[in-house]
């Protein structure tokens, strides 16, 4: 997915208050109205307790609402396909993905994307996520869907390291063979089917 395709820096990168950039108006307007203080002032989640509502920072974005029918269509294909599907997004999507918890590094309408993989016949085998640059492994308690968020190896200790070689088989298996920071994992298809 494409989870800054409504974002504050839809125009590029750089950060707000910090570099020279061109925000996007709708989504600083967006995320602004859901957050007591000044998203564009470094200290943007300031005051906010830890949960889904800290995810209105400016370093989230959305999907749009042509993003969320394509996912719609495209899990529907596949599952007519008997495919099996694994969604890969920089954001996180399920709230217990995030460490802690805390809900910072959230997808702005992660509610929304939740619902279409929640819906769907064939809901994914697993979210791959980074953004957090923490190790976090939970499972959608209504689809069975793994969220995976993989820690950066740009922020571990000088003697580690965070990489991972991710195995899919056609069973619906995934194996995740981590080093450092990267714990390994097999994650078993979503509750929607049997893996054999």
């Amino acid at each position: 997915l494409d989870p800054y395709e409504i974002s504050i820096m839809s125009h590029g990168g750089g950060r707000p208050g910090v570099d020279e950039v061109t925000l996007e108006p709708g989504a600083v307007s967006w995320c602004q109205e859901n957050n007591p203080n000044d998203i564009t002032k470094e200290d943007f989640a300031r005051g906010i307790p830890p949960g889904e509502a800290r995810r209105w920072v400016p370093l989230n974005g959305a999907v749009s609402e042509e993003q969320l029918i394509w996912l719609e269509e495209t899990l529907e294909f596949a599952s007519k396909r008997n495919e099996e599907t694994i969604i890969l997004s920089h954001v996180v999507l399920l709230p217990e993905a995030t460490p802690d918890q805390n809900g910072l590094t959230l997808l702005w309408n992660y509610d929304k994307v939740l619902q279409v993989l929640r819906s769907a016949k064939r809901p994914p085998t697993a979210v791959l996520c980074g953004h957090a640059h923490l190790m976090v492994n939970s499972r959608d308690q209504v689809s069975g869907t793994h969220h995976v968020t993989f820690p950066t190896p740009v922020e571990v200790n000088p003697d580690s390291d965070a990489c991972a070689v991710v195995e899919a088989f056609s069973n619906g298996l995934l194996k995740i063979r981590g080093r450092g920071d990267v714990v390994s994992s097999t994650l078993a298809c979503s509750t929607h089917a049997t893996c054999t």
